[in-house]
């Protein structure tokens, strides 16, 4: 109240200046709640689950070779070489146990085509499976050659029908499987 009886306002620049505050502060809180419901969604989407064993996926990463022509056209008997024809997508994970005690096996963890029923089986990575303490952690990869055929390829354990998404394949150039090695 001001001296003769009337209500003190705020001036107009007191207002304009308190408004961009609130809703910068507004913002904030809006924005980090989408980033929570998107963290607690993708979490979700990730994890796969066998005999007490819980999967994470924590990252994917397709891998880049090194063309017949980096080669300088010697790429006959590389062991292991993939070809153009072909990726390797680099998956990493974290196993946990839950509860109780368990244990684990990353060979269940199969690569599946959307353009394939063949199952595609990790052909290397720092996970060798074994016995898991209750509450236990470990992280690793798995390592997995898929064809570049433009298909999806999904991540699953055994014959379960719950799939992990993984990534798209491009197409592999014309050609590209005409040099089998």
């Amino acid at each position: 109240m001001s001296r003769m009886g009337q209500p003190v306002r705020a001036t107009v620049p007191v207002w304009r200046a308190s408004v961009a505050p609130v809703l910068c502060v507004l913002a904030v809180a809006i924005g980090g709640w989408q980033a929570a419901q998107l963290a607690a969604a993708r979490h979700h989407a990730v994890t796969l689950h066998a005999a007490g064993a819980t999967y994470t996926i924590t990252h994917v990463e397709q891998v880049t070779g090194l063309s017949d022509a980096d080669l300088g056209g010697m790429s006959h008997g590389i062991q292991g070489l993939v070809g153009t024809d072909k990726m390797l997508i680099r998956v990493s994970l974290t196993v946990a146990a839950g509860d109780t005690a368990t244990s684990y096996d990353p060979q269940t963890l199969t690569a599946v085509s959307t353009r394939s029923p063949a199952v595609i089986a990790p052909v290397g990575g720092s996970l060798t499976g074994g016995p898991l303490r209750a509450h236990a952690r470990i992280e690793g990869s798995l390592s997995y050659v898929v064809p570049r055929d433009g298909a999806r390829i999904t991540l699953r354990i055994g014959n379960s029908s719950k799939t992990v998404p993984l990534v798209q394949t491009d197409d592999a150039p014309a050609g590209a499987d005409d040099h089998q090695h």
